[in-house]
């Protein structure tokens, strides 16, 4: 069992291999023939003026092994051609002379599909988007045919340098250390190698000594490697930029010129390190000096001295070497000579022997000379003294041992001469001034020079200079014996002193400085020494010197005037503080005040430096608190309770004084002081907007003051009607009629004052002359601290008061009614007014108003008095006739009725009646039933006589005429416009001229003369002269027939086209000129609103001829118009030249010389049409000139644009909302379900809806995404949680919000130069009920509502009993009193007798 298994799974695995190998067939099979280009991974980053290579391979194609390749580079959306391997014309200009001067190929690999695009010398303008391109050889197109890669240029920061000496020479063994300085400041990520690289004339070219590379690992040159491996060849980097070279024994072959190269790298996005930069630093010649070997059986000496210059003390070495070549058992014995003398000696048996004064030096340990190796031998000096220095040389005896043990000199050698210098030692006297910046006027003047480093008497000078271009002057001295002396005449009557203390520091002392002591200060120090005679001499002498300020106290004083209330109410406090700064010194300050609009500054105060006070004011009006502080001094100026008086300026002054002597004085900086006004609190109640009532009866208007700033506020009321005042009531109560009352109305107007802040203004007997609009003026006062009384803020109230007469029974005939009427014709309106009567105190004002579009407009007005005012609308403009046939009967007529016309006509009507004053009051108005009027239009019957006819010509001098005859015409008074064109069979017909109505012609063929007549008023003609074969084609003629109406406006009534002349032109020439031939098929294309379309036209001919050259017009046509527009030409010689304002839109294009291409971007709807080319071939004679020789138009491209398709649609839910809480707020969401198009722009307006007001719109949020809300009062909070979401939030309820809420969305698109409104949806509806205290929808109790009536109607029946009583006890009164008086009743301001109803006759 266990085999058959093994064999079951053997099979299966078969089986499995095999299908992988079918399915990988299959897939190859599928795969086969699919094109695939591959270039180079991008971005590329590269360095200006450096080589690129990018390489590009095509796989997966048919056809031969060879591939063609071009590249380009894409900048601003546009492809230019670099280079091909196909066509050598195929670079553009700014390519095509670094092509053919080989800075930019391609280099073919061996396979034949794979490329490298080379470019020797990268710019700046080569940065862009690279394609490269291969040519379709397959039959078909399958696969991808371009690949593109990023190429960025960067700028070339790679820095390389050496700084060391030009050349150096060296001897055999000596080390060598060389640095170079490399960096780069480039944003890219790169690495760096550096490499040191040696030139020698031996060598052709430079050969590595050691590398760093750009992964930081280190490689040795070839020839170098043994070295390196032994330590002596070694690179290192020092700190970030600097790789230093170390050598420690030069060779011979190290000879020539050695210099640093740093290379840049950078890793491309395949993961390949790329170099993309390179320099080379200035080489150093190096010069390596040969050691000579002695000979066989000789030796050398070599003496080397301390390096450097040397000063008195310091360590003197001389070393001396001897080399010595096949000198077996030899000995040596050494003696160094100083200019000729011996110094020291070591002889062969190793014995030192010091010569003459040396020997001293040598007890004492200050020189020895020992053997340090068996051929090196060295003299130290220690301590060198100015003696030691000299010409020092090497003597060498080479000496044998004798029996006896002693030695025979053999030969003597000796070294090269060097002399040493030894300079004496400076002393180390040094000095350091330490010295203030800066004093005060009237301190102490202190400088100080510390000394160390001296070892004998020192003695002192000071010198002193102010300004830089002065000279020194004595200040005073200071002997070395410790006597003061040498006092400057400046100095003679000043304290001035100069100090020593015996840690040796120097101290000058200035009492009481001036600011001319400012300036700069020198210390001079000398060190004494004594001589052999025993006299003290200066030995050394150092200086010092250093500047030093002198402040005037006014410079330090700084004086700062602030506060915290400069803008207060009135009876507020004020504080001033004035801030001092400065040296602490006696201080007198003064305030000062100056008031608005004055240029005279008060004293408030003074404080004197001796502490007394004066004041310049009321001193019960200020407060003074002055407190000191280590930095600063501050007085406190307080205003306790400021009054309008107080407003102003407000400065403090500061005098400075030193021993009673005055030495600044400072101003502040002004500061303003506002009093203002407190903040009104003043509220009123809110009166009725309308009061009607009948004549007789009395009217009372209540105007309260709810709230108060103060509660000792006053109040003056004025009451006005219209823009008359009535009567005024100042702060006293005392009341005053105004012009408004009139003699006999003040006997029937009172006010009363209640409750302080109520004021009732009645009218008794109410007429209708009292109508009008009744406004209500309080003014509210307060007083200031000092008694006086101010304005604080004025409130208006207003209601309008009508007082009708009786009830009318007049009425108007409410009957509508259909009018029809001819365009042109006269339109007659009539109103009449029913039940009219003969009563002649009644009168009628009257207006007629026209309804179109959901619009009304007000026509004219007829007034009682006769005067009739017409209105102004450019379509009515001389055409209106107002009419009054009979009492009540009002007519209109619209003269020559045009189609704008038509709509609803009514009139609204007005009846006044005359009254017992003599004055014309309203009584009642009414309006009509609406007249609706049609306007028919005058119907086409314009017919153009048809014939066709057919004409041959042979004889070019021949012309050819076109007759127009028009058989019937609709109208009279109809003007014509004639437009003639010729086509050929199948062809879209070309305008070649237009006879406007205006009378204006227009000839569209440029190389000839056309004759236009017109024999008569329906006849016209047109003659073509000078035939020639291009004229042959099919003639006709167009005929509009145009009106004017009444509004000046054209209106066309119809076209009709006359028969066709077929005019053939038979010549021989013709079959020479038709070199060429266009597609005249015929196309439709399709386009959505705001796609672009693209239109070709191309130019067959039969044998290519370079000496003729093409001329091209693309011209387009609307589909209601039957003229061609011309949109572009490009002429024969290259030029091309636009016809229309659209010409951004517009994008020509040749890409071959008999192929042109139009692109017309950002469709719109007018773009729809008939799109046509037209082509001329024009052909270079014997002389030199162009003739056109044929020409031919292309088939009509017919051209729909479509509009976007409306899909807006707003969310639609009704809903209801109940708000108890005032507090709260709620939202009104506005959500778009869907739009027509991804560009679409919004603009939503939210609306409420209440019974009274109607539709009213409360927020907008516009497409460009400003806000505009037109409700000034009310908190809205708008939001758009997404694209297609809306949001606004109504804040702080109150019963006014009641209604229905709801936003409308209208849809814009953006078109080719414009906006267009799309469409418009509105969402469903948010009903909003605010409930309130008492408001019956809370009641529960089912007697509610009943109650809700019963009660106020019980209330409102005790109230007129109890009105009617008041009215009869007051009309009594009245009549009883010769003249009423009038009181503010419940609070007079003087008691006054009471007034009586005295007895009268009532008869």
């Amino acid at each position: 069992m266990r085999e058959k298994a093994k064999g079951s799974i053997r099979f299966r695995m078969v089986d499995f291999w095999l299908l992988l190998f079918l399915t990988g067939l299959l897939q190859g099979d599928l795969c086969y023939g699919q094109r695939e280009v591959q270039i180079q991974k991008g971005p590329l980053y590269r360095v200006q003026g450096y080589p690129i290579s990018i390489s590009c391979t095509v796989s997966g194609f048919k056809g031969s092994s060879q591939q063609d390749f071009e590249f380009k580079v894409k900048k601003s959306n546009m492809l230019i051609n670099i280079i091909s391997t196909k066509e050598e014309d195929f670079p553009y200009a700014i390519f095509s002379n670094r092509v053919r001067e080989k800075d930019i190929d391609i280099e073919r690999l061996l396979s034949g599909s794979s490329v490298l695009l080379r470019i020797k010398h990268l710019l700046k303008g080569d940065e862009g988007d690279i394609f490269c391109q291969t040519p379709n050889t397959d039959g078909a197109y399958f696969g991808s045919y371009e690949a593109e890669t990023k190429l960025n240029v960067i700028e070339d920061t790679l820095k390389a340098s050496y700084s060391g000496s030009s050349s150096q020479s060296l001897s055999e063994g000596d080390p060598l250390q060389l640095e170079c300085q490399v960096s780069s400041e480039t944003y890219q990520h790169t690495h760096l190698s550096v490499s040191w690289f040696l030139h020698s004339k031996v060598d052709e070219n430079p050969r590595p000594i050691i590398t760093l590379d750009k992964d930081l690992t280190v490689k040795p040159g070839a020839g170098f490697e043994d070295r390196y491996r032994a330590g002596l060849i070694s690179m290192d980097k020092v700190e970030d930029t600097t790789f230093r070279l170390k050598m420690l024994q030069v060779q011979q072959s190290d000879q020539g010129n050695i210099y640093c190269k740093a290379i840049e790298w950078i890793q491309d996005p395949d993961r390949s390190w790329t170099q993309i930069a390179h320099k080379t630093s200035t080489p150093c010649n190096m010069e390596v000096k040969q050691v000579v070997a002695p000979e066989a059986g000789s030796f050398s000496v070599y003496m080397k001295a301390s390096n450097g210059p040397l000063q008195v003390g310091d360590a003197l070495d001389i070393h001396c070497s001897v080399k010595a070549q096949s000198l077996p058992g030899h000995f040596f014995s050494v003696t160094w000579l100083k200019n000729q003398k011996n110094v020291a000696q070591i002889g062969s048996s190793g014995m030192l022997t010091v010569f003459d004064s040396y020997k001293e030096r040598e007890n004492v340990a200050e020189m020895r000379a020992v053997k340090s190796s068996r051929t090196d031998y060295l003299l130290t000096i220690r301590s060198a003294r100015a003696e030691d220095q000299g010409q020092y040389q090497c003597e060498v005896w080479q000496e044998d041992m004798n029996d006896d043990g002693t030695f025979r000199k053999i030969q003597k050698q000796l070294s090269s001469p060097e002399t040493v210098s030894i300079t004496a030692k400076e002393s180390d006297l040094t000095l350091v001034m330490v010295v203030e910046d800066a004093v005060t006027e009237g301190d102490t003047l202190q400088v100080t020079c510390s000394v160390s480093g001296f070892k004998g008497p020192l003695s002192v000078s000071w010198q002193h200079k102010r300004d830089s271009g002065d000279s020194f002057s004595d200040v005073i001295s200071l002997t070395h014996e410790g006597v003061m002396k040498d006092i400057g005449t400046k100095y003679q009557s000043r304290h001035v002193q100069t100090l020593h203390s015996p840690a040796g520091n120097f101290t000058l002392e200035i009492g009481a400085s001036a600011t001319s002591d400012r300036g700069e200060y020198k210390c001079i120090v000398s060190e004494w020494t004594v001589q052999s005679n025993g006299e003290m001499t200066k030995a050394y002498t150092q200086s010092q010197q250093k500047a030093i300020l002198v402040h005037s106290v006014e410079s330090l004083m700084k004086v700062t005037l602030i506060s915290r209330t400069t803008n207060v109410p009135i009876n507020s406090s004020v504080e001033l503080l004035c801030i001092i700064k400065g040296p602490k010194e006696s201080l007198a300050v003064r305030w000062m005040f100056q008031p608005p609009n004055s240029t005279v500054q008060r004293n408030i105060l003074s404080i004197r430096h001796t502490g007394e006070i004066a004041w310049g004011a009321d001193q019960r009006n200020y407060q003074l608190s002055i407190q000191t502080q280590p930095s600063a001094t501050h007085y406190l100026l307080i205003v306790p309770q400021a009054s309008k008086p107080q407003e102003g300026q407000y400065q403090c002054q500061v005098d400075a004084y030193q021993k009673y002597v005055q030495k600044a004085m400072k101003k502040s900086n002004l500061l303003a002081v506002t009093v203002h006004k407190p903040v009104s609190k003043m509220s009123l109640s809110k009166l009725k907007s309308r009061l009607e009532t009948t004549v007789n009866t009395d009217v009372k208007i209540e105007c309260s003051v709810l709230t108060t700033t103060t509660n000792t506020s006053r109040f003056t009321i004025a009451w006005m009607i219209g823009n008359q005042m009535l009567l005024t009531m100042d702060l006293d109560a005392v009341v005053k009629f105004g012009p408004a009352a009139g003699l006999e109305m003040n006997q029937r107007i009172r006010m009363e004052v209640r409750q302080k802040q109520t004021f009732l203004l009645t009218v008794h007997q109410a007429r209708t002359s009292d109508s009008g609009q009744y406004r209500c003026e309080v003014e509210e006062w307060l007083q200031d601290p000092i008694g006086d009384w101010y304005s604080l803020k004025k409130m208006t109230g207003s209601t309008e008061l009508v007082v009708n007469e009786k009830a009318s029974d007049f009425r108007m005939n409410k009957a509508n009614t259909q009018l029809e009427v001819k365009e042109g014709e006269q339109l007659v309106l009539s109103c009449s007014v029913d039940g009219i009567g003969s009563d002649s105190t009644l009168r009628y004002s009257l207006s007629w108003l026209y309804n179109r579009d959901q619009s009304t407009l007000p026509l004219l007005t007829y007034s009682y008095d006769g005067s009739l005012i017409f209105n102004s609308y450019e379509e009515f403009e001389g055409r209106l006739h107002f009419s009054s046939p009979a009492v009540g009967v009002f007519q209109l007529a619209i003269h020559r009725a045009i189609q704008e016309d038509r709509g609803r006509y009514h009139c609204h009507v007005q009846q006044y009646q005359l009254d017992c004053k003599g004055q014309w009051s309203s009584k009642a108005s009414d309006k009509s039933g609406y007249t609706n009027v049609s306007v028919q239009l005058i119907e086409n019957n314009l017919h153009v006589h048809k014939e066709d006819q057919s004409l041959n010509i042979t004889n070019l001098q021949e012309g050819v005429t076109v007759d127009c005859t028009i058989d019937l015409r609709s109208s009279d008074v109809s003007v014509f416009e004639v437009t003639w064109s010729r086509g050929q069979r199948n062809d879209r017909p070309i305008i070649i001229f237009n006879a406007s109505r205006d009378g204006t012609l227009h000839s569209a063929v440029d190389d000839k003369d056309l004759v236009f007549r017109r024999p008569s008023a329906m006849h016209y003609k047109l003659t073509v002269p000078n035939i020639n074969p291009t004229d042959t084609g099919l003639y006709y003629c167009q005929v509009a027939e145009w009106i004017q109406t009444a509004a000046n406006k054209w209106r066309r009534i119809g076209e009709d086209k006359s028969g066709e002349l077929s005019v053939h032109v038979d010549t021989a020439e013709k079959k020479t000129t038709d070199s060429f031939t266009m597609d005249r098929t015929e196309k439709d294309l399709f386009i959505k609103e705001g796609e672009q379309f693209e239109l070709a036209c191309s130019v067959h001919v039969e044998k290519e001829d370079p000496t003729r050259h093409y001329t091209l017009k693309w011209v387009f046509t609307s589909l209601e118009s039957t003229s061609w527009i011309s949109l572009l030409s490009y002429s024969y010689n290259g030029r091309l030249q636009y016809f229309t304002e659209n010409k951004d839109r517009l994008r020509f294009s040749r890409p071959t010389s008999r192929t042109f291409n139009l692109v017309v971007l950002n469709s719109d709807t007018t773009d729809s049409g008939v799109y046509q080319c037209r082509v001329e071939q024009h052909q270079l004679d014997c002389e030199g000139q162009w003739k056109q020789v044929a020409q031919a138009q292309s088939g009509s491209t017919n051209v729909t644009v479509r509009s976007i398709e409306s899909k807006l649609h707003v969310k639609k839910e009704n809903r209801m909302l109940n708000i108890t809480n005032h507090q709260a707020g709620f939202t009104v969401d506005c959500v778009i379900d869907s739009q027509s198009s991804d560009k679409s722009a919004f603009e939503v307006t939210w609306f409420k809806v209440q019974e009274e007001e109607g539709q009213v719109a409360i927020f907008t949020a516009r497409r460009d995404g400003t806000l505009h809300s037109p409700i000034g009062d009310k908190h809205l909070v708008f939001g758009r949680p997404l694209a297609t979401h809306y949001k606004l939030t109504v804040l702080q309820i109150n019963p006014t919000d009641v209604g229905q809420y709801y936003c409308q969305v209208e849809e814009w698109l953006p078109t080719a130069d414009n906006w267009r409104k799309l469409v418009s949806d509105k969402s469903g509806e948010l009903s909003v009920h605010v409930h309130t205290e008492g408001d019956p929808e809370k009641q529960t109790d089912p007697l509610g509502p009943a109650l809700g009536i019963t009660i106020p109607l019980i209330c409102l029946l005790v109230l007129v009993v109890i009105l009617l009583l008041r009215r009869e006890h007051m009309r009594s009164c009245d009549l009883k009193k010769k003249k009423a008086c009038l009181w503010a009743e419940n609070n007079p301001l003087t008691p006054v007798p009471e007034v009586t109803c005295p007895e009268a006759d009532h008869s």
